[in-house]
């Protein structure tokens, strides 16, 4: 039997593990080719693909991202050749596979929870070598269902996929998991479903992470659901990534911030700058609505420990927040933004819930009157406290949230409007949407420079009064992050004579750490700009400054007190 084992995902970067968990589960008794799509492809492109691949087989990991569009490439692949067998398995079909089954005939076979081990009975039971379908297996017999749809559970030291150089070459993300399940129960997640944590032999684990670190993967993002939840474990994978440290490889984490204490914390202040990345799932900050989602939650500990990660420096913190909760009306909801954005996280992620089939949430839809699109990714519409026109001030919020803050292009400029222009980092977020909207914004595609054009246009629409600070703040962060002149802002240049003069002048060089270096090669890593307020000093003054700025990395220097 000639075997495929597919998906799509989001972006080409990304790649799906749990087909790599059944293709060596089965291996060597079965081979199987694995071929990553995107849902951005043409559906037709998958199918010539699969079809001139002449399969036997082939089986669809489904995510509430790709579900829809896979029912629709398996439709058409039964019309093209009926002696294809389908297989689907994953989350979004793990519970509700009979009735699937039942409205989409053309599928053969759905496997529900983890598939190492029903996989192979499978293939198996359609080669004819054993006459008994695997539990967690249904399928069609005429118009009836037969088989169970029993969440299946594997024992982790029978799952383990074979990293090689071979398979990580190239791979710009590399996703990998320690431990399965999650030791909370939170209402809207499918991990409340499945059960206690099982972990992966620490022996193995570190022994993938060293070859991640030896073949310098640059992301591996581990998918824990908690991944510091047994405290011994998890510190010794840490201690491990920074012994071995290769300077470049960054390890993504989702974190739980009230179990991190002083062992933690004194490690973390070791580790280079983007060794880590960690992920902390707030969701909320009203307590009626944590305790409705059984999330557990002291906003104020969450906070703390939040800060004192953010202090030193060199970690990157991701903050969620889920709308459409049960309590939280959008006043609640603009407390939970204002809270966790208080955090100054490197990005908030502003995220609306999703009832998936299978959640404990999912069961509670009419007690909490939660509307929510038939269809995936299956988000709230509205519920008993939040509306569809508040939801959709929430959506427009989200979209400049992503623009302007979670890039990290404008963060001068915004840390002076959030302290100076705005009671609360909601209003203002809210204020720039109403402009976007008003004006059309939405509609259209934005290149980076013209996020920048319109925030300046913006600026000028509200008339506010310190517009030349603003705009000398927007040209400051856009050097710094972009590396190059943005003309289109009109900075104040320094003459190109003066340029060589001082790029010749020794306590300038000095300052910058340069030396042997012509001024006519310096020219071209280095931009000069004069600007008419003190934007570097803490509270901004009108007086004359200028800023050298590398080019390479957005380091810049005060040659305020050299110039001449």
């Amino acid at each position: 039997m000639k075997i495929l084992l597919t998906s799509m995902n989001t972006k080409y970067i990304h790649s799906n593990i749990a087909i790599r968990y059944l293709k060596d589960s089965v291996y060597p008794k079965y081979n199987c080719d694995c071929i990553d799509f995107t849902i951005n492809q043409n559906s037709d492109d998958i199918i010539y693909q699969i079809i001139r691949g002449r399969y036997d087989i082939v089986g669809f990991s489904t995510y509430i991202w790709n579900v829809e569009k896979t029912l629709e490439i398996v439709e058409k692949l039964k019309l093209i050749d009926e002696d294809l067998i389908i297989l689907l398995g994953g989350p979004e079909v793990s519970f509700n596979s009979k009735d699937l089954i039942k409205k989409h005939p053309h599928i053969d076979f759905i496997m529900s929870g983890e598939g190492e081990e029903s996989f192979l009975k499978l293939l198996d039971y359609i080669s004819n070598e054993s006459e008994k379908l695997p539990s967690g297996v249904v399928t069609l017999n005429g118009e009836e269902v037969v088989g169970n749809d029993i969440y299946q559970q594997v024992n982790l030291e029978n799952s383990l996929i074979e990293y090689t150089p071979e398979y990580i070459k190239d791979k710009k993300i590399v996703y990998y998991e320690t431990s399965r399940g999650c030791p909370y129960n939170c209402e809207f997640c499918l991990s409340s479903s499945t059960g206690r944590v099982r972990f992966y032999p620490l022996d193995k684990c570190l022994e993938d992470i060293k070859l991640f670190l030896d073949e310098n993967v640059p992301l591996v993002k581990f998918i824990d659901r908690t991944f510091n939840f047994n405290k011994e474990r998890s510190l010794k994978i840490l201690s491990f990534i920074l012994e071995n440290d290769n300077g470049l490889t960054t390890f993504h984490l989702e974190i739980h911030p009230q179990l991190i204490d002083m062992d933690y914390l004194n490690l973390f202040k070791k580790a280079r700058k983007d060794l880590f990345q960690f992920e902390v799932g707030v969701q909320s900050t009203n307590l009626s609505t944590c305790k409705a989602i059984k999330r557990v939650g002291d906003f104020d500990m969450i906070k703390k420990v939040c800060k004192e990660i953010m202090s030193f420096g060199n970690i990157h913190l991701h903050l969620d927040l889920i709308a459409g909760l049960p309590y939280e009306d959008l006043k609640s909801l603009r407390k939970s933004f204002n809270d966790i954005i208080s955090i100054k996280p490197d990005k908030l992620q502003l995220g609306f819930l999703k009832v998936l089939k299978g959640s404990p949430i999912y069961e509670k839809t009419k007690e909490f009157e939660i509307k929510f699109d038939p269809k995936a990714p299956f988000e709230v519409i509205s519920t008993k406290w939040i509306s569809y026109m508040e939801l959709q001030e929430v959506k427009k919020i989200e979209v400049i949230l992503d623009k302007y803050y979670n890039e990290g292009y404008f963060s001068n400029t915004l840390n002076y409007l959030f302290e100076n222009k705005y009671p609360d980092y909601y209003s203002f977020f809210l204020d720039l949407a109403n402009y976007w909207d008003n004006s059309g914004h939405f509609l259209v595609n934005h290149s980076r420079d013209s996020l920048y054009s319109i925030l300046k246009d913006f600026f000028i629409k509200r008339d506010f009064s310190d517009l030349d600070l603003l705009c000398e703040l927007l040209i400051h962060d856009y050097v710094i992050t972009n590396g190059r002149i943005p003309f289109f802002l009109k900075p104040q240049r320094v003459e190109n004579s003066i340029q060589h003069d001082m790029l010749k002048d020794e306590e300038v060089l000095k300052l910058i750490e340069i030396e042997d270096v012509p001024a006519k090669k310096l020219v071209k890593e280095y931009i000069f700009i004069k600007y008419n307020y003190n934007i570097c000093s803490k509270s901004i003054v009108k007086e004359d400054l200028v800023l050298l700025y590398r080019i390479r990395d957005g380091v810049y220097y005060n040659l305020t007190g050299y110039w001449r």
